[in-house]
C-alpha cells in the first residue's frame, strides 16, 4: 500500500506526482495574492495565505477524510484489481488489425517522418481525451454507472486528492474505455501508413497529457476558483468549469465532462460556461450523501444498488424502478 502511494507522489508523470502539486499550488498562490491585493490595495501576510489555500474547514472535514483513506486503498489492497483485467490500447489494436487481415483487407505502407510522429502524437492525446470524457458522459447517463460515479461527485469538499475517489469498478469501465477507443485509432493508423511511430512522452506519459498536468491540472479539484473565460473556456476545461461540474445546483447537473478540451462537451451538448466567481457546493442529492461517508457506504452502496436494480422486476412499461 505504502509502495504504491509513494510510487504516485514521486512518479513524475502521474498528476498527484509532487512536481505537479507545486506548480498548482505556485499557481493558486499568485492567483490569491492578485486577488487579495485587488480588493483591499495591500498583500496578504504568508498566514492569510496559508488560511485561504489551505483551510481546516476543507482539508480536514470529514469528506477530504474519507478521500485520503481511499486513495490509500485503491493504490494497495485493490491496486491489482484495476490494472490485472484491463484491456490495453495495443492490444486492442492487435485485435482490430487481425480482424482486418482476416477479412483479407490491405493496409499501405507510408513512411511519415517526424511530421508524422508529431501529428500521431497528438492524435494519440485526442484519443486519450475523448475516450475519458465519452467514459465520463456515460457514467452520468447510464444509471449503472451513475451509482458507481456517485462516489466521486458525493465529495462535499474537495482536494487534489479527491481525484482519486473512485470505486474501483469505474476506474476499471474507465480504463476500458480509454483502451478500445485508443487502440482502434493506432489499428487506424497502422493500417492506414504501415506502423506506428514513436510518440512523444515525459516521464512516461504522452508529452500532451503531461504538460496539461503540469499546468494547473490539480486546481480542478479545489476551492479555489480560475475560470479561463468564455472563449478559451470553449477550447480547455478550466478549474471552475470542471468544479461546476461537481455542483449540487440542478442548473450544473450533467455539465462539463472533458477533461483537457472542452470542445467534446460541445458535441454533446453539454458544455457550460461558468459566470465570475459563482458559489459551487459540491456533492449530490442529499438523500444520497448520508450513504457516502463512510468507506463501508463508498465501496458497498453502489454495489448493493446495482444487484437490487439487475433484481427488480420490470414495471409494466418495461422499466426498471428507479432507487
Amino acid at each position: 500500500m505504502w509502495h504504491n502511494t509513494g510510487g504516485v507522489l514521486f512518479n513524475a508523470g502521474h498528476f498527484l506526482s509532487i512536481g505537479s502539486l507545486l506548480i498548482a499550488f505556485l499557481i493558486a498562490f499568485l492567483v490569491v495574492v492578485a486577488r487579495i491585493h485587488k480588493r483591499t490595495g495591500g498583500l496578504p501576510t504568508p498566514r492569510r495565505i496559508l488560511a485561504v489555500l489551505f483551510p481546516r474547514s476543507v482539508f480536514l472535514h470529514g469528506s477530504a477524510k474519507i478521500d485520503y483513506w481511499i486513495f490509500l486503498i485503491n493504490q494497495g489492497v485493490l491496486f491489482w484489481m484495476t490494472v490485472t483485467v484491463l484491456l490495453s490500447p495495443a492490444l486492442v489494436s492487435e485485435l482490430v488489425l487481425g480482424l482486418a487481415n482476416w477479412i483479407g483487407l490491405e493496409g499501405g505502407n507510408v513512411e511519415t517522418g517526424l511530421a508524422g510522429r508529431v501529428f500521431y502524437s497528438a492524435m494519440l492525446v485526442l484519443l486519450w481525451d475523448f475516450g475519458a470524457s465519452w467514459a465520463h458522459y456515460l457514467k452520468h447517463r447510464v444509471p449503472i454507472l451513475w451509482e458507481l460515479h456517485k462516489v466521486h461527485h458525493s465529495a462535499e469538499v474537495m482536494t487534489p486528492v479527491t481525484a482519486m475517489r473512485r470505486h474501483p469498478i469505474e476506474a476499471v469501465f474507465g480504463s476500458l474505455v480509454s483502451a478500445v477507443v485508443m487502440g482502434t485509432g493506432i489499428a487506424v493508423w497502422v493500417f492506414a501508413f504501415g506502423q506506428s511511430p514513436m510518440p512523444f512522452t515525459i516521464f512516461g506519459t504522452l508529452a500532451g497529457i503531461w504538460v496539461w498536468r503540469m499546468a494547473g491540472y490539480n486546481l480542478r479539484h479545489t476551492h479555489v476558483w480560475i475560470s479561463y473565460g468564455d472563449f478559451w473556456n470553449r477550447v480547455f476545461i478550466s478549474p471552475a468549469q470542471h468544479q461546476v461540474h461537481h455542483s449540487k445546483s440542478p442548473e450544473h447537473f450533467d455539465t462539463n465532462f472533458g477533461h483537457i478540451f472542452s470542445f467534446w462537451d460541445t458535441l454533446f451538448g453539454t458544455l457550460y460556461l461558468p459566470q465570475k466567481d459563482e458559489r459551487v457546493e459540491f456533492g449530490i442529492e442529499d438523500r444520497d450523501m448520508e450513504q457516502f461517508r463512510s468507506l463501508w457506504g463508498v465501496y458497498i452502496t453502489p454495489v448493493v444498488k446495482i444487484w437490487r436494480r439487475f433484481c427488480k422486476k420490470p414495471s409494466q412499461n418495461g422499466q426498471v424502478p428507479a432507487e
